[in-house]
């Protein structure tokens, strides 16, 4: 005689685990298509870009993608990559903790410069991705190193 999916205790600890899995997917995902709104907002903006700005603003502008894949990454091969989470993290805390050091004392040439703009973005980013690391627990990437 078996135990029905409704008796197995496991059973809960895998569907909590999907459920939490398909959550953190589509979180993902949302970030890196919104990584790609921002790719386009700062292709738009290259025109205005003082020329003094065009080489940082152009890499900046290139590295959207750069994330979106890595956002993707994350969604599709949560446990996969070992230390693809970490870095993500370091270089979005980076930005956040940038961007609020700077407040009140730095603007830029365009409106995505705005410190106040990139500590809400970037910790929105953060929280998100965060959320979502803790959701499949990213860290067990670590295990699959060989």
């Amino acid at each position: 005689m078996t135990l029905s999916d409704t008796q197995n205790p496991t059973a809960d600890t895998n569907d909590s685990s999907t459920t939490r899995d398909r959550v953190a997917k589509y979180i993902m995902i949302a970030l890196g298509v919104s990584t790609l709104g921002a790719f386009a907002n700062a292709a738009f903006e290259l025109g205005t870009i003082p020329p003094d700005r065009i080489v940082s603003h152009t890499r900046e502008m290139l590295a959207y993608p750069v994330f979106a894949g890595l956002f993707a990454l994350l969604a599709f091969y949560p446990r996969r990559m070992p230390g693809l989470w970490e870095l993500v993290l370091f270089q979005k805390l980076g930005i956040t903790f940038f961007s609020f050091s700077l407040l009140g004392s730095a603007s830029g040439a365009v409106a995505s410069d705005d410190p106040m703009l990139r500590l809400i973005v970037d910790g929105v980013l953060v929280s998100l991705t965060l959320v979502s690391y803790g959701l499949v627990q990213g860290w067990t990437a670590w295990r699959n190193l060989h």
